[in-house]
């Protein structure tokens, strides 16, 4: 008896314990942080807002309201004009994406450092 309330306490605490968001997520979230944004081309800041709203400095954005991001641990998603171009990246490090972005016109490599 005394082998199998130790081996239940050690299930317990080894599976029951787990939260939902993953220790990459948690650690790294990009919520509400302020990124610059480089490609062959552009280069702006992109800030990461709550709810997945993405604000930007693109001197070319005429609508700002509709750009938004997603996290899914170090993977990241961003779409832009309402999904015209979109954006995939992995978070590289705490303080760098590196990705891919293409819209219906081209497709491009584009990488973002952390400001804060």
């Amino acid at each position: 008896m005394k082998y199998v309330l130790m081996l239940i306490v050690l299930c317990v605490s080894i599976w029951g314990c787990n939260s939902s968001k993953s220790s990459i997520e948690v650690a790294h979230s990009l919520k509400e942080t302020l990124w610059t944004y480089m490609d062959s081309e552009w280069s702006y800041q992109v800030r990461f807002k709550e709810g997945g709203v993405l604000e930007t400095t693109h001197p070319n954005d005429n609508s700002k309201d509709n750009d938004t991001w997603e996290q899914i641990g170090d993977e990241v998603i961003l779409e832009f004009n309402d999904g015209f171009s979109k954006y995939l990246g992995k978070m590289i490090s705490p303080n760098v994406i590196e990705g891919t972005a293409k819209s219906k016109y081209a497709s491009w490599k584009w990488r973002m450092e952390r400001i804060q």
